[in-house]
């Protein structure tokens, strides 16, 4: 999606993110069940074989994507972080109680089990350093009490690990346990800092505890953790079978996680990078990208040491240089080591990838998560709003030449009614909330606009309004919802008449130099900086040529 995706809202948010102008402008200056009837047990076997079916064939692609070599398996999916699981159909009979150490492991156990699982994360925010975690007399009462304790172990979460839980009463799904990584002496925090260095270093030897960011952990943890609803529900229960559809559910969105990094392996998209820590090794690994990462630097880093100069100096040139694709940074965990390769990308045009440790709050499960950073990383999908910040180039007026109608009239008359209710059946809204959005959207009194060369005419009620533009630039947008897009931008010169904006920013699917197909456009009368601020409205156009049902034709298949 670029800029605001107006011809084609995600499903999931089909409104348009908080967007920040921020990025590069090259030319300008996150109790017992009961006994249910006999159909019913059918269902949930019923169920069960299609989930296990389901899981080995998602496993078994799982296994067969696996790099050689790599210890990390699948992950690949949706444009956008995938909604929460759907709780108004559930049914339950017993309840349980969930306490997982961080929220990446209480989001799976929350959409695993639905209205059906009380989960409480005991870190549930990136406000809070996990690092520093000391669990409470609170937190140890609460994994006490839980039916289902889920810990990341691998050292990570010792506090928790070392709570008195029952085994014998309680479930403890240890997800490093599931992963064969049982030392407690992998993970350990520094929180000593150099001289006007903040923050603390994140080290972890040999072992990388981050398994939320494994899609093999992942996977391993969402099956033991539906076991453990099916085993305390009960056979038979309406809750196990909602669980069980939870899970289907989730297993299919696992599918096309996979199918995501299938497609860009086939493509051959292969990413180069450099982290500041090593959290996300594990997907990064996966989805096949290539760490070029100093290991001094890296080795320094994950043993709680400092950088010393020289491989500080190294890890910036390779920022700078040209084998560099991605920056990952943790803004955790941003000391000045960190600053300065962050620094090296900024200015060398580099795509900076931001990603903490907690599940942002945005984000509302923690498959949607990865999917994200994915789809970050592998920056493939220019129209969903992913690509690299250095393939972004200059635009002329050109691009956008021609006659072009606007579409507000369209939305008026019902000529899109079928456009929307296209959208309700695919999105989460219904086809008269979508034509509410839009109406917001597309609505503009600029019937025609006419470019040609340098100028651009305005058509407002038959009057039309000429001036000339000149070329100031891009910006690149990143939104709240993780996804990015440019806009192009264009002032006014000389004279300008009533009715011809002064600022006039271009926003269409491209973010190299292409003839539009159609565009959205800003238009506003202070300047740049304000008219970035415009996230609302974006009125919208397509060729003059085109009658209205063309019009509904092409956005249908857009």
């Amino acid at each position: 999606m670029t800029d605001q995706h107006t011809s084609r809202p995600s499903a999931s948010n089909p409104k348009h993110p908080t967007g920040s102008a921020s990025g590069t402008n090259t030319s300008a200056g996150s109790a017992k069940p009961s006994t249910t009837k006999r159909n019913t047990v059918v269902g949930v076997i019923v169920a069960f074989i299609v989930g296990a079916v389901l899981g080995g064939l998602i496993l078994g692609a799982f296994t067969f994507l696996r790099p050689s070599g790599s210890d990390s398996a699948a992950s690949a999916g949706s444009n956008s972080a995938n909604p929460a699981a759907d709780k108004t159909s559930d049914s339950c009979d017993a309840t349980f109680t969930v306490v997982a150490s961080v929220n990446q492991w209480g989001s799976l156990a929350q959409q695993l089990g639905g209205s059906c699982a009380k989960v409480t994360s005991l870190i549930n925010s990136i406000s809070v350093d996990p690092h520093d975690y000391e669990a409470t007399a609170s937190d140890l009462a609460k994994l006490a009490k839980a039916d289902i304790v889920v810990p990341n172990g691998a050292g990570y979460d010792g506090w928790a690990e070392k709570a008195q839980l029952d085994e014998k009463r309680q479930t403890i799904v240890n997800v490093g346990d599931l992963m064969g990584i049982t030392a407690t002496d992998e993970h350990e925090h520094s929180h000593d800092h150099a001289e006007g260095e903040k923050g603390h270093h994140h080290h972890h030897g040999a072992t990388n505890p981050h398994l939320w960011f494994s899609p093999e952990a992942v996977l391993k943890a969402a099956e033991a953790i539906n076991a453990a609803y099916a085993d305390k529900a009960g056979a038979g229960s309406a809750t196990a079978a909602t669980a069980q559809r939870h899970f289907n559910e989730w297993n299919g969105e696992y599918a096309d996680f996979v199918t995501l990094v299938n497609k860009a392996r086939s493509a051959n998209v292969q990413r180069r990078y450099v982290a500041t820590e090593s959290i996300i090794s594990y997907l990064l690994e996966y989805i096949g990208a290539v760490d070029m990462t100093p290991a001094t630097y890296t080795n320094a880093m994950n043993s709680g040491a400092e950088p010393s100069a020289a491989d500080l100096k190294n890890a910036v040139n390779i920022v700078s240089g040209n084998d560099v694709d991605l920056l990952i940074v943790n803004p955790q965990e941003m000391d000045g080591f960190a600053k300065k390769l962050d620094e090296a990308a900024q200015s060398s045009h580099k795509t900076v990838i931001s990603v903490t440790e907690q599940l942002p709050e945005k984000q509302k499960t923690l498959l949607g998560w990865l999917t994200l950073i994915a789809n970050q990383a592998l920056a493939t999908d220019t129209t969903n709003g992913y690509f690299l910040t250095q393939d972004v180039k200059d635009r002329n007026l050109s691009d956008y030449e021609g006659e072009w109608q606007s579409v507000y009239p369209l939305l008026q008359d019902g000529t899109l009614d079928k456009v929307m209710q296209a959208k309700a059946k695919k999105g989460d809204m219904t086809a008269a909330e979508y034509t509410k959005y839009y109406e917001v959207g597309y609505k503009t009194d600029v019937e025609k606009i006419a470019i040609k060369g340098d100028q651009m005419s305005f058509t407002r009620g038959g009057k039309t309004a000429t001036a000339t533009y000149g070329y100031s630039g891009y910006k690149i947008l990143d939104y709240a919802k993780g996804n990015r897009g440019v806009r192009f931008l264009f002032t006014a010169t000389g004279d300008v008449p009533e009715g011809a904006p002064k600022i006039v920013q271009f926003s269409d699917h491209s973010i190299a130099p292409a003839k539009a197909a159609h565009f959205h456009i800003f238009m506003g009368d202070d300047s740049q900086e304000e008219t970035l601020k415009e996230m609302d409205n974006w009125p919208t156009y397509y060729p003059a040529s085109m009658n209205k049902e063309e019009v509904a034709t092409e956005m249908l298949a857009h």
